[in-house]
């Protein structure tokens, strides 16, 4: 499935009209296109539908409609559509294969099935597949001229080139505990998130974050250039690459205070007479509850106590320059401290829509956010567009020795239990108010994690396997015959709620998983790692993480508790 963003690149301009005669289902459309499409025109029937676009069909791009409606249905309003435009893409969702209905349809040229009951893919992939009609069609128009082509090749050939750079930019960037916690204590989970968005394709920000044999230390640095553009970019890249040679060659006998003098030594050399660069180093032993910061010219770390209370944990050394020699390093307590950023100014100079900078914000949104996907979208709710390359760095610890247990289940390893596992869930989900389309989504993920449980970890089938079995049509057997083998393995589920937030512990007694190969989902081009259950189940949480050998997931979402009647 395309990636949602890249969607968005093609939809943003488009119209596309929707006809469905449920309040449910509409409500749960405007949800999915009101933030994909520029316009989106919705009806509760054929005949409303057919007289919408023989009065704007000049300016709708794609048509969804049910095929079950009253007054018109959706066949019949399709052939009114085609005595009108015999090229506009439609989407038909049906209940039904009756087949004279699928011939009428093929026959009207109708671009895309859809079947109910409606899942989240199928819509976008429908979308995906209709909206390549619409984009050819503008490409042949505007490719009539040799000196447009001419001019489209090279813009492409110059956004190739750089998107090339962006892919080795995320390739020098290290992240150790990228989709992976740390485990404190028994029910005591350090969660590390981080959100890196260039202003445009390369970016003069770069991150990385290092582990030591002792996982529950880190190394972790934000360095940022001044400047735009590929001369800010160059200087990040041999910042980051320095570091992270300087720190794998030396992680044995690690010194922060050296790794720190010598990186400034290095860097003087590189800078040009008028060049700066702020940076930002962290050491966070989690055991001693120390935290080590060399801050250069970077906004202050921002730490919330236990009792909510915010505090600035750095204070600030000049930036770096061809002649810089003296420097700070601050040591703070971190056992008062719940939650901590790292992050570059390009997160506070935005300007809100009030006309201030997020500066005035960040501390109330930081306060008040659960996650860092909430913090981010508290962000995006003040600031419309981002003006500079954006690092953040979110840490923050997880208690659930506090909180109750609301639920707490144990599950054979067979498809009858995991079947039994999501309808639970959906009626935790029920009980705690969530609306229909978010309960979609949730269930969605919950999904792909327990069948990751199910699947990978107990029964210790691998996606290569997997794929081989299903192309083979030997699939469902071979479960059955694992699922003997494998009858003393369960599946243990733990839901709490925190402050609003669902948090589940998905645990498996498989032998886990190599947890590294979770880094490529940090580029995601990558060929070589088949993680689609996991960038799934991850757009419909706000975090998925896993522990260190891979078989157990903590997850968590934010309610909204918004009814859908």
């Amino acid at each position: 499935m395309i990636d949602i963003n890249d969607l968005k690149k093609y939809t943003k301009t488009l119209t596309i009209l929707f006809a469905d005669d449920a309040p449910e289902i509409r409500e749960m459309y405007h949800y999915f296109f009101d933030s994909l499409f520029k316009s989106v025109i919705s009806t509760s029937d054929g005949d409303e539908a057919l007289k919408i676009f023989e009065e704007k069909s000049d300016k709708i791009d794609l048509i969804l409609t049910d095929q079950s409606m009253p007054n018109m249905n959706g066949i019949d309003m399709i052939k009114k559509v085609r005595e009108v435009d015999s090229k506009i893409p439609i989407i038909l969702v049906t209940a039904t294969k009756e087949q004279n209905d699928l011939i009428n349809a093929i026959n009207l040229n109708v671009t895309n099935f859809i079947e109910k009951p409606i899942k989240y893919e199928d819509i976008i992939n429908a979308i995906e597949n209709a909206i390549q009609k619409v984009v050819v069609e503008e490409l042949t128009q505007k490719n009539r001229e040799q000196e447009l082509e001419i001019l489209k090749y090279k813009s492409a050939y110059s956004n190739f080139q750089e998107g090339e750079a962006f892919k080795k930019q995320l390739n020098i960037i290290k992240n150790d505990i990228y989709k992976r916690r740390v485990d404190l204590d028994k029910d005591v989970y350090m969660l590390i998130d981080h959100y890196y968005q260039p202003k445009d394709t390369l970016s003069g920000d770069t991150y990385s974050i290092h582990t030591f044999k002792n996982e529950k230390k880190l190394f972790f640095f934000i360095i940022d250039a001044m400047g735009k553009g590929i001369s800010a970019s160059v200087s990040t890249l041999v910042s980051t690459s320095f570091i992270n040679y300087y720190f794998e060659t030396n992680r044995e006998s690690f010194d922060f205070e050296k790794l720190v003098e010598t990186y400034i030594d290095f860097i003087g050399y590189e800078l040009l007479e008028d060049e700066i660069i702020s940076a930002l180093f962290g050491l966070y032993d989690m055991s001693e509850n120390k935290l080590k910061i060399a801050n250069f010219s970077m906004p202050p770390v921002l730490g919330i106590s236990e009792s909510g209370e915010i505090r600035k944990l750095s204070k600030t050394n000049l930036p770096i320059t061809p002649y810089s020699d003296f420097f700070r390093i601050d040591e703070v307590d971190m056992s008062d401290i719940r939650k901590f950023i790292f992050y570059s100014d390009g997160l506070t100079e935005n300007i809100t829509d009030n006309g201030l900078q997020y500066l005035e914000y960040i501390g109330e949104d930081f306060q008040r956010a659960s996650s860092k996907r909430e913090f981010m979208e508290f962000f995006r709710e003040r600031v419309k567009e981002q003006e500079d390359d954006t690092t953040l760095l979110y840490f923050e610890k997880l208690d659930l020795r506090e909180h109750k247990i609301i639920e707490e289940k144990k599950y054979f390893s067979t498809v009858q239990a995991v079947d039994e596992a999501l309808e639970e869930f959906g009626d935790i989900l029920s009980e705690n108010h969530v609306g229909l389309v978010e309960k979609m989504r949730l269930e969605a993920g919950f999904t792909e994690l327990i069948m990751n449980a199910y699947e990978h970890g107990n029964l210790g089938i691998g996606s290569n396997q997997k794929q081989r079995l299903m192309e083979s049509g030997e699939y469902t057997n071979y479960l059955k015959s694992s699922e003997v083998e494998n009858s003393g393995k369960n599946i243990m589920i733990q839901y709490y709620l925190v402050n609003g937030l669902l948090v589940l512990n998905i645990q498996d007694e498989g032998s886990g998983f190599d947890t590294n190969i979770l880094k490529a989902l940090l580029n995601k081009d990558t060929e070589l790692f088949h993680g689609r259950g996991i960038m799934m189940s991850d757009n419909d949480f706000d975090f998925v993480i896993y522990n260190e050998i891979g078989n157990s997931v903590l997850c968590g979402k934010k309610l909204s508790k918004k009814v859908l009647l």
